[in-house]
């Protein structure tokens, strides 16, 4: 049987609370998504009280046999001001589960920097969806399912741009030609440059893109139904 303690470090993502009173707790790291549990009772040492949606840790996990790990100790290493507010808070809600289901060992290393970037322009920028916008696209791609954007289409489906009929319907999300211009620099282009192509974008649509290509890899995304209600 294995036993180990290992440290990690990384961003809350996710808060729990189990029926036994324990807590589950979610993070991503440079070095993929984990859940770990702090047992009631056993709460771990350490600054823990603030382990706080988005906070930045530094952790200590006891893994023993094939369950999962058990958190230890955790020391809060920073948080942003600003996602407090409700729909801000929502915007990294929505980034936060993306970035989680897409961070596999292997994609890891490239979502969690622009994840961090994100979460900075949620925070501070005076209009947040726009970083929401390029960080939750980059995510997209440093997971492996950039979109194909090829062709003349104007429409979304499938991963591809189509000709379509309609801006909501089943011929793809509509993009128009402002917004497929911003999507190609989003993927293409350094993020300086590319964020400069936002500025007059249709950002309410590349979010509806961004969701429903999401979801067609992954399944629903639950931060989804609020944060499109507030569109």
């Amino acid at each position: 049987m294995v036993e180990r303690y290992r440290l990690e470090e990384g961003i809350v993502v996710g808060r729990k609370a189990l029926l036994q009173g324990d807590l589950l707790l979610r993070f991503l790291t440079p070095k993929g998504s984990l859940e770990a549990v702090a047992r009631k009772g056993v709460r771990p040492s350490g600054r823990s009280g603030r382990l706080s949606l988005f906070h930045h840790v530094r952790f200590q996990l006891y893994t023993k046999g094939e369950g999962l790990p058990t958190l230890t100790q955790a020391e809060l290493l920073g948080r942003l001001h600003g996602l407090e507010e409700p729909r801000r808070f929502l915007l990294a809600s929505f980034l936060a589960e993306l970035s989680y289901r897409l961070a596999s060992p292997e994609a890891a290393p490239r979502i969690y920097p622009v994840f961090i970037s994100g979460l900075r322009g949620i925070a501070k920028h005076p209009r947040p969806l726009l970083p929401l916008v390029w960080a939750g696209w980059r995510v997209v791609k440093a997971g492996g399912l950039s979109p194909h954007l090829l062709g003349p289409g104007l429409y979304l489906k499938a991963g591809c741009l189509v000709h379509g009929s309609g801006p909501y319907g089943e011929e793809g999300i509509y993009l128009g030609e402002r917004g497929v211009e911003a999507l190609r620099a989003i993927l293409h282009l350094p993020g300086s440059e590319a964020l400069s192509y936002l500025e007059e974008a249709p950002l309410e649509r590349l979010f509806l893109a961004l969701k429903h290509h999401a979801e067609e890899a992954l399944g629903p995304l639950k931060a989804t139904p609020a944060l499109t209600a507030e569109l």
